[in-house]
C-alpha cells in the first residue's frame, strides 16, 4: 500500500461534539450539491454547471409528477429529502427517547408529507401509509405489499447516520444494529435497504469513536472484519413479529434466504472496494463506482450506496472535499444521496475544520449545529416528550390556504411560523399552484407546495391569498360535480401527456404504463375512453399497441 501524502489519512483527536456537527453539516453540503444533478431532465432554464465545485448554486426545478408539473425556484445551498428525513430521525431521538420509533412513524414520516422535497417512491409510499395510520407491509394498496418488500434502495442508509451518533457512546454495536434495521423497516422491507443501512451506520459509529489516525485502506477492513456484526439477521420483537410474517408471507418463507444472499453481495461490493483502494494512485474512481453498481438500474440500492460511500472516504481521506465533490458531480449516479452519505462519514472522521466556508453557510446551519450537538449527549439526556399527533397533510394545506401568513403546530413542532411564498410557475394549464415557507421555533425551515386541479382552461393560473371563513357544507350533488370535474381534469392532462409520446413512434400498453407511471389497470380505462374519443387508435391486439389518429388529437 501505498504511505504517500496523498494516500495517508491523519486524522486529529476530536471530540464527539465536533465530528457531529461536521458530519451533519457535510451531509447536508452534499445533499444540497448533489441535488441538481441527479436529474438533470427536472432542472430548468439555463442551468451552468461546468465541473465540480464547492459554491452552491441557485436552480429551477421541474416539481410535481407528470400530471401536475410546475417549476420550483431552489436558492443556493438548500437541501433535499436526504438531509430532512436525518433531521426527522434526529428529533424523534433526542425527543422523545424510547418511543422514537413510535415519533418517527406516527408524527415525523406523515409530517413529511407536508414537505418533502425530491423524496424516493418508496419512502413516499410508506409515508402515505402511515398517514392514513397503516403500517406499509400491511398495505392495502394494489401492490403494496409487494412493492415494500422490493424496496432495496438507499432510503434508509441516507438517514442512520443520527442513530450512529446518538449510540457511540455504547462499547457494543448491537443495539445501533437493531434501532437501525427497526428505522429501516418502517419504510423499506428489502434486504438490500437494511443491509445497507447497517453497513454504513457501523462505519459511521467506528469513525466516530475513533481518537486517533486512520491508516489508509482501514476503513474498508474494518466494515470487512465486523461482517459478523453488521449482517446478523435482526431480532425483533411486537410489531417486528408481525413484519416478520409478513416478510416469509411475501417472499414464500424466503426472507432469511434473501437476507443471507444479501449479506454476500454486500461483502462482494466491500471487496470490489478494497480492491479500488489497493490500486492507490492508479486507482480510477468512476470504474470503480461502475463496479460497485453505482450507474444504470442499480444505482440507488443500499448496498451499492453503503458501498461507494465508504470507497470515496477511504479513497480520498487526506483530501476530504474531493470525496465529497467527486460523488455530487459523478453524473449518472444517485448524486445527491451518494455525496450526503459520503460527507456524513468524512464529518465523523475529521470534523467540521474542513469544511469549505460555502458549507458553513448551508440552509439551518444553526439547527444542523444544534441537532448535531445534542445527538451525541445520547440516550441519557434524550427527552421524553409526549407524542402529538399532527393533522393530516390535506387539513394543513387547507389551514395554511384560508390563513395566508399564520403560525401553525405540527404534532410535536410547535410555534411553526407559515409565510406566503410567491406563486409558483406551473407548466401544465389545467393546475394552479400556491408555496410556503415554515420556520420551527428551533431553525429548520420547510417548504410547503400545494396544487389545486382548475375546472377549465379559462381559470386564472394564481391563486390569490384567501380570508379565512367558515366553508359551507357541500352537498351530496354538489361533491359529486367536484369529484367528475377533477377525474375530467386529470384525463385532460393525460392526454396531453401521451400526445407527446405516441407522436414519434407507436407505443405497447405497457410502454405508456411505465412512460406515464400510471398503476396497472388506470392506462387501459383512459386508453379506452381515448380511443372512443377518437383521439387515439389500435394498430394491433397482441401485444396491444395504439397510435395517434391521423397524428392528431381532437380538440
Amino acid at each position: 500500500m501505498s504511505n504517500n501524502s496523498e494516500s495517508q489519512a491523519h486524522e486529529p483527536i476530536l471530540p464527539l461534539q465536533a465530528k457531529a456537527e461536521g458530519a451533519f453539516l457535510a451531509l447536508a453540503a452534499g445533499d444540497a450539491l448533489g441535488w441538481p444533478q441527479e436529474m438533470a431532465q427536472k432542472v430548468q432554464g439555463n442551468f451552468e454547471n461546468k465541473g465540480s465545485h464547492v459554491e452552491f448554486k441557485g436552480w429551477t426545478r421541474r416539481s410535481g409528477g407528470r400530471f401536475q408539473p410546475y417549476e420550483e425556484n431552489i436558492y443556493p445551498g438548500e437541501y433535499s429529502d436526504d438531509t430532512q428525513l436525518t433531521l426527522a430521525i434526529a428529533r424523534s431521538r433526542t425527543k422523545h427517547g424510547s418511543e422514537w420509533w413510535k415519533a418517527f412513524t406516527k408524527v415525523e414520516l406523515p409530517l413529511w408529507m407536508l414537505y418533502e422535497r425530491g423524496g424516493g417512491g418508496a419512502t413516499k409510499r410508506a409515508a402515505k401509509a402511515w398517514v392514513e395510520g397503516t403500517p406499509p407491509w400491511k398495505s392495502n394498496k394494489n401492490n403494496g405489499i409487494r412493492r415494500y418488500f422490493e424496496a432495496g434502495g438507499n432510503g434508509v442508509a441516507m438517514r442512520v447516520l443520527p442513530h450512529a451518533l446518538f449510540l457511540a457512546g455504547n462499547e457494543n454495536p448491537v443495539t445501533l444494529m437493531r434501532d437501525v434495521v427497526l428505522d429501516g423497516l418502517a419504510t423499506h422491507g428489502h434486504p438490500r435497504a437494511l443491509v445497507g443501512a447497517t453497513v454504513y451506520a457501523y462505519a459511521a459509529w467506528m469513525l466516530a469513536r475513533r481518537s486517533g489516525t486512520l491508516r489508509f485502506g482501514e476503513l474498508l477492513d474494518m466494515l470487512i472484519g465486523g461482517s459478523p456484526i453488521w449482517s446478523k439477521f435482526p431480532e425483533l420483537d411486537r410489531d417486528g413479529e408481525t413484519w416478520f410474517l409478513a416478510a416469509n408471507g411475501a417472499t414464500g418463507g424466503r426472507y432469511e434466504l434473501v437476507w443471507n444472499q444479501t449479506v454476500e453481495e454486500m461483502r462482494d461490493l466491500l471487496a470490489k472496494a478494497q480492491k479500488g483502494v489497493q490500486a492507490g494512485a492508479l486507482a480510477d474512481d468512476h470504474e470503480v463506482l461502475k463496479e460497485l453498481g453505482c450507474f444504470g438500474r442499480s444505482k440507488g440500492a443500499g448496498t451499492s450506496s453503503a458501498a461507494a460511500a465508504a470507497y470515496l472516504v477511504t479513497r480520498h481521506a487526506a483530501q476530504p472535499v474531493q470525496a465529497v465533490l467527486r460523488a455530487a458531480f459523478e453524473q449518472g449516479t444517485d448524486t445527491d444521496t451518494l455525496a450526503a452519505m459520503t460527507g456524513g462519514l468524512m464529518g465523523c472522521l475529521a470534523g467540521v475544520e474542513w469544511l469549505p466556508p460555502p458549507w458553513l453557510e448551508i440552509q439551518d446551519s444553526e439547527y444542523l449545529r444544534n441537532i448535531a450537538r445534542q445527538i451525541t449527549l445520547g440516550p441519557d439526556s434524550a427527552y421524553q416528550n409526549p407524542i402529538g399527533l399532527p393533522a393530516k397533510p390535506q387539513s394543513i394545506f387547507s389551514y395554511l390556504a384560508k390563513n395566508g401568513d399564520c403560525e401553525v403546530t405540527l404534532g410535536s413542532l410547535k410555534q411553526v411560523q407559515a409565510t406566503r411564498l410567491p406563486v409558483p410557475k406551473p407548466i401544465a394549464r389545467s393546475i394552479a399552484v400556491q408555496a410556503w415557507r415554515l420556520k420551527t421555533s428551533d431553525g429548520q425551515t420547510m417548504y410547503v407546495t400545494k396544487v389545486n386541479r382548475l375546472q377549465d382552461d379559462k381559470t386564472s393560473h394564481t391563486l390569490e391569498p384567501t380570508r379565512p371563513t367558515t366553508p359551507k357544507p357541500a352537498s351530496a350533488n354538489e361533491a359529486v360535480e367536484s369529484a367528475r370535474g377533477s377525474k375530467n381534469a386529470l384525463y385532460v392532462e393525460f392526454c396531453r401527456q401521451l400526445q407527446s409520446h405516441l407522436a414519434s413512434r407507436a407505443m405497447k400498453l405497457k410502454e405508456i404504463e411505465s412512460a406515464l407511471d400510471l398503476v396497472r389497470g388506470q392506462a387501459q380505462k383512459w386508453l379506452n375512453q381515448a380511443e372512443q374519443d377518437g383521439r387515439i387508435r389500435q394498430i394491433s391486439k397482441n401485444p396491444k399497441k395504439f397510435a395517434l389518429c391521423d397524428q392528431k388529437f381532437p380538440q
